[in-house]
């Protein structure tokens, strides 16, 4: 009687306990969603007074660069049986929950300890030497770019900030509904977005932050704010966004959100995610995304950090263990994960940004990419499983510095046949965007057509004139 009266108690705690524990990335299925609420996109030509009329629904916002709607669910109505109805209709494109994402680290073993315990320097850390900051400042300090912080707010009154040539501005509070995106006290991922930040304005101290808060102290956030954050960020001018977030699955707005970003020439970078898997299951979205640029995390040594998710997806690595950085109040933290790997590559294309406005997304990516390290040979375990490697911010800047050549499409400081083939790739055959526009457009009318294949097969055949 006994017994069976104490198995049922601990079993009933046990419950609970599961219901009340926070979500990881490496959940099975998507971290939630808000039970009242779904999102949905109608094919071109149908209103969206079509689903509200047949179900019940209210529209409650709309998303006019993505043409999205969030819609109110009658109570008593299940949300993921009434999206899958919904989702069903040839009118649609798609329906679904509104899905929660959330930082990485405050549920995982990695958290923050104050620096009481061991008094650190920001500019003198292991991850700002091995970065070769110095010298990375001497070429570019990332002055007239906006880097945008999609996260917990930012403790933009902290003394790091302050003393920083950049500004950090408020935009948006998502969770309050507000001007003040602050990074508030009591919970679990707070100082996560101050830490963030503080990566990013050490690597590029004369960017400006453009602040956005969709997640709350707990580090959970619903998808459709984070992708009404990404469109406000694009028109806000960013032209970095940095995501240290992510969920299990896709959420179909925040999708469009992001392709939105990148038809617009915005570099989003988002965090790999600390399960340590290759696992494309439970691979985190949206760093899955081919359109997004997906940071491991490495140690002081180039070592793939023991947390860190690797895998296909990855495309790049960046320090994200013992990395130490402004957090609450006037405090300063040791932190680890792939939230602040990410915000390392963000801080880095924002340098290279405010010296070369003029790249393509294409470009951006390919300076990044082409000149990171590569550290199979100190990872053999997992070769060919942390991307290109581990970013290294002075060789890329110094790439970005060669002098442009009209005509070198490929940009390999040559103008040939190469060139030609790589135009004519990208313009019929769905081949990869010329790494700067400006050396594609060679007959300077702002447009890249046949008239510029045309143009160069002249110049380099028939003695014609030179690009412009």
């Amino acid at each position: 009687m006994f017994k069976s009266k104490y198995l049922f108690i601990f079993l009933a705690i046990l419950t609970m306990l599961s219901l009340l524990s926070p979500p990881s990335f490496g959940q099975k299925r998507p971290a939630g969603f808000k039970p009242d609420e779904l999102v949905c996109k109608m094919q071109p030509g149908y209103s969206i007074d079509i689903i509200n009329s047949e179900y019940g629904t209210q529209t409650k916002s709309h998303q006019l660069q993505t043409n999205c709607y969030l819609l109110l669910i009658m109570q008593g109505h299940d949300a993921e049986s009434l999206a899958t109805i919904i989702d069903a209709r040839p009118e649609v494109v798609y329906c679904c929950p509104n899905y929660i994402l959330s930082a990485p680290e405050p549920y995982q073993r990695s958290e923050p300890f104050l620096d009481v315990q061991y008094i650190g320097s920001v500019e003198l850390q292991t991850a700002a030497v091995s970065l070769d900051l110095n010298t990375a400042h001497a070429i570019s300090e990332g002055s007239n770019v906006r880097v945008a912080v999609i996260d917990c707010g930012v403790n933009y009154l902290h003394p790091q900030f302050l003393t920083m040539p950049g500004s950090v501005v408020s935009r948006w509070d998502y969770i309050d509904n507000d001007s003040v995106a602050m990074d508030e006290p009591g919970g679990s991922a707070s100082g996560h977005g101050t830490f963030v930040a503080g990566i990013i304005e050490l690597v590029a101290p004369q960017s400006d932050i453009f602040v956005y808060r969709v997640l709350d102290t707990a580090g959970m956030g619903d998808g459709y704010s984070i992708a009404e954050a990404i469109l406000k960020a694009v028109d806000d001018s960013c032209r970095v966004i940095n995501l240290s977030l992510g969920m299990i699955g896709v959420h179909d707005d925040l999708d469009d959100a992001i392709r939105y970003a990148r038809d617009n020439e915005v570099l989003v970078v988002a965090a790999a995610g600390n399960d340590s898997t290759d696992s494309n299951l439970i691979f985190p979205f949206p760093a899955s995304r081919e359109y997004c640029l997906a940071v491991a995390a490495v140690d002081s040594i180039n070592l793939k950090a023991d947390f860190s998710n690797y895998g296909d997806k990855v495309d790049v690595c960046a320090p994200g263990t013992r990395i130490y950085a402004p957090f609450l109040d006037t405090s300063y933290a040791w932190w680890d994960g792939t939230s602040f790997s990410t915000a390392f590559v963000s801080g880095a294309a924002g340098l290279i940004r405010s010296i070369r406005p003029d790249l393509t997304l294409g470009g951006l990516d390919s300076l990044i990419l082409d000149n990171a390290d590569n550290i199979d040979t100190l990872n053999p375990d997992y070769a060919g499983l942390l991307g290109v490697g581990t970013i290294n911010i002075v060789r890329a800047l110094t790439a970005a510095t060669q002098s442009l050549i009209r005509g070198d499409i490929n940009v390999d400081q040559a103008v040939n046949i190469l060139d030609i083939s790589y135009l004519i790739e990208f313009l019929y055959r769905d081949g990869p965007e010329p790494l700067i526009y400006e050396n594609a457009d060679v007959n300077d009318n702002q447009v890249l057509n046949i008239l510029d294949v045309a143009y160069l097969v002249n110049f380099l055949y028939k003695s014609g004139p030179a690009p412009k």
